[in-house]
Formats: structure tokens, C-alpha cells, sequence
């Protein structure tokens, strides 16, 4: 018992770890590239992550949570792994699409192409990486996972700003951090997976047979939804950024994306808190314990409106000398956006938090339409007004589609609720 307790609160103490580095990730890189190669390549690696996070969602197709919440063991982690790989092939075919699609009609130079395509790389083993993390924890290893995740992202770190100053290119650079990222993952694999891993799971191989094709396209049929609404969130999160890409200068985008950091720290903290809570959730649920299941769900509210709360305080009075002090750049003209895109970062977390809460009660398919909603609205919206008011007019779009989305989903959230108490009752 004491040593399940042991590694249950190691497991949260390296989740959170893990939560930290990927909250700061985008912000240290930012910091150095503006530093030593200028606004421009901050812009281009700020647009990069952007596009990245759009098609990581791809490669993950959904199912960490699905994977970690299977408690009747309906699919094998075999059958996981095999359906990773060929969503993570699906988004590498993605990535030279897009890529193809930039360089024709967005005019990318060979720069910014190179740097979206390490980057993107980058996330593609990162969504290998999730299988196996996902894994883990379901063996009651959720901080071995997280320490893969954080060794690996630290090795970056260490790399990017030597080889930035070294060479003064940011694409050679991330070239060599995609590198870096692909051997830890290898070692750190080879050095972990045998001492977690199930008897069944010893000799687990990636070759898909003909066998497998059935359950691989039936687990890929379940999560969908899932992979759908990860795609759709992350563009609703970052339309403004595209748009801003679309129709102003890498200099603007990079300031963008400074005042916008915080947004993504509020949820990136949010998903690392709950994420060891999900697999007691799903117990909770199919042991159709409701009255627990219902106070973890206002208690992680509570803290999510504490944490809102506490940035937007912060925020008010530090945030733009910090930001602007972080990233060398006078940033005092984006305060407005600043705080907008906090409150707006609020709803953001609670309507990913309640999405994770109808994918454990296995609702997703009703994920599906109010995701597809807001991301019509962002762009039919978007692309009209940031050529006008810029970037107060992309924040103040943002913050209205969040609200929007958070509605949605609480409308949902509750009628599921709701009817699950009553036919549990009878």
C-alpha cells in the first residue's frame, strides 16, 4: 500500500513536471530566437508551433484518454500501438501536404518551411511518445512516462539555444532538435519499456497484420470523434494566429504570440492537474458512483476558476513588463489583448476539461458538433476582422468563441448528467 501511495504522488509530482516544461517549451524557445536571430524568426517559430499543434492532434487521434480510461482492457496495447503508427503516418502525409500547400499559395520561403517541418516532426514523435505514456499509465506508472517526456524535452532545450547561436539558422537548428528528440525517445524506450511492461507485452511488435486490420479500424471508427474535436480545438485556439499569418507580418505574429503565451500555460497546467485523475474518474463512472464523479467535476471547475483568476490578477499588473522583459520586445500597446485572451484562456480550459469528462462517460460523438460550430464561426469571422482591428479584434474573437464553445458543452455536460441519474436509479 505504501508503495502504490508512493508512486501515485510521485506520479503527480513528475506530471506536473512534465505540465511545466510543456507550458514553458514554446516560451523559453521564443525568448532565445528573439534574442539571437530577431522578431521575424520569432514569428516564424511562433506560427510553426501553431501549425504543429494543429496536426499533432492527428498523430494522437484522441485516444490517450480513451487508451487510459479502457478499464474492461477492450483493446490491447498492441492494437494501440498499430493504430498509432498509422495515425502518426497519417500526419506525416498531413505535414508534406500542408507544407506543399504553404510554399504554393502562402509563399513560405525555404526557412519557415524547413522550421514548420522539424517542428512538426518534433510532435510526431511526441505522439509516438503518447502511446507509450498512456501505457505506463495504465501500469500505474504515470511518472515514468512523464519523465520520458521531460528528459527528452529538456535534451531540446539544452540543444536549441547552443546550436542557435552556433549557426544563426533557425531551421538548421530545429533540424538538430528533431534529432535529439528522436534518440532520447529510443534510448529512454529501450531503457523503461522492460521494466513496465506486461508478460503479453514483453515482445510487442509494429508490424500490423491482417489480423489486426478489423480492431484497428474499429478503435480508430470509436475515437474519431475524439481526433476531430483535438483537430478542431486546436484550430478554434489558434485561428486568431492563423489569420494573423494570413494577413499581417511575421513581426505582428511574434507579438501575437507573446501576449498569447499565457492562454496556453493556463490549459497546458489544467490538462497535467487532472490528467492523473482520469483513471478514478472512469472507475467512478462505471462503478456508477455519480455523487463522487459530480464533486470531482466542480472541484476541478473551482480550480480552474482559481487559476484563471490568480493569472488575470497577476496579469494586470506584471504581465506586460514581464512579457515584455521575457521577450525583449516593448509589448505595452497588447495589454488589452492581454487580459482578453486570459479570460478568454478560462473557458478554454473548462470546455477541454468537460470534453474529457464526456469522453470518459463515453459521449464523444456529442464532442462533434459544437466544436464544428465555433470553428465555422471562427472562420467566416476571423479572416474578416483581423484586417480591419487586428490583433484586439482577433483577441475579442477569440474570446467570444470560447464562451460560446464553454456554453456548449456545459449544456451537455449537465443533460448527460442528468439523464445517467436517472436511469441509474431505476
Amino acid at each position: 500500500m505504501k508503495s502504490a501511495t508512493v508512486r501515485v504522488r510521485q506520479g503527480y509530482i513528475w506530471n506536473a513536471a512534465a505540465g511545466l516544461i510543456n507550458a514553458a517549451e514554446v516560451v523559453i524557445m521564443s525568448m532565445i530566437v528573439t534574442r539571437i536571430t530577431g522578431l521575424s524568426d520569432a514569428g516564424v517559430l511562433s506560427i510553426a508551433f501553431a501549425i504543429g499543434n494543429l496536426l499533432m492532434p492527428i498523430g494522437k487521434f484522441g485516444l490517450r484518454n480513451y487508451q487510459i480510461t479502457d478499464i474492461e482492457e477492450e483493446f490491447t496495447f498492441s492494437i494501440y500501438l498499430k493504430t498509432r503508427i498509422v495515425t502518426v503516418s497519417l500526419m506525416c502525409i498531413c505535414i508534406f501536404g500542408y507544407l506543399e500547400y504553404a510554399m504554393v499559395f502562402l509563399g513560405y520561403d525555404n526557412n519557415k518551411i524547413g522550421t514548420i517541418f522539424c517542428v512538426c516532426m518534433i510532435y510526431a514523435v511526441e505522439a509516438i511518445e503518447d502511446v507509450i505514456w498512456g501505457y505506463y499509465q495504465q501500469r500505474n506508472r504515470l511518472d515514468l512516462g512523464a519523465r520520458l517526456f521531460c528528459i527528452r524535452w529538456i535534451g531540446i532545450l539544452i540543444v536549441f539555444p547552443i546550436a542557435l547561436c552556433i549557426n544563426k539558422n533557425l531551421y538548421r537548428t530545429m533540424l538538430l532538435c528533431f534529432l535529439v528528440s528522436l534518440f532520447l525517445f529510443a534510448i529512454l524506450l529501450k531503457l523503461t519499456y522492460p521494466c513496465v511492461c506486461a508478460p503479453a507485452d514483453r515482445k510487442v511488435s509494429i508490424v500490423i497484420r491482417k489480423d489486426d486490420l478489423n480492431k484497428i479500424g474499429v478503435l480508430l471508427k470509436t475515437a474519431f470523434p475524439l481526433c476531430v474535436i483535438a483537430v478542431l480545438s486546436f484550430f478554434v485556439n489558434n485561428a486568431p494566429k492563423y489569420a494573423i499569418d494570413a494577413c499581417l507580418t511575421d513581426e505582428i505574429q511574434a507579438c501575437y504570440g507573446f501576449v498569447a503565451m499565457p492562454v496556453f500555460v493556463i490549459r497546458l497546467l489544467n490538462n497535467f492537474i487532472y490528467q492523473p485523475l482520469l483513471v478514478p474518474m472512469a472507475m467512478e463512472w462505471d462503478q456508477r458512483k455519480i455523487k463522487n464523479f459530480i464533486r470531482r467535476i466542480i472541484q476541478q471547475t473551482i480550480m480552474i476558476i482559481g487559476i484563471s483568476t490568480v493569472c488575470i490578477i497577476g496579469a494586470y499588473f506584471l504581465g506586460i513588463p514581464v512579457l515584455s522583459w521575457l521577450y525583449s520586445t516593448n509589448l505595452s500597446e497588447y495589454k488589452e489583448e492581454l487580459m482578453i485572451l486570459l479570460l478568454g484562456s478560462g473557458f478554454m480550459a473548462e470546455s477541454g476539461y468537460q470534453s474529457v469528462v464526456l469522453t470518459v462517460m463515453r459521449c464523444q460523438k456529442d464532442l462533434l458538433w459544437p466544436y464544428c460550430l465555433t470553428a465555422f464561426i471562427a472562420v467566416i469571422s476571423l479572416w474578416r476582422i483581423v484586417p480591419i482591428y487586428g490583433t484586439l479584434g482577433a483577441a475579442v474573437c477569440y474570446l467570444s468563441l470560447m464562451i460560446l464553445l464553454c456554453s456548449l458543452y456545459t449544456g451537455i455536460l449537465i443533460k448527460k448528467i442528468c439523464n445517467a441519474k436517472q436511469m441509474f436509479e431505476k
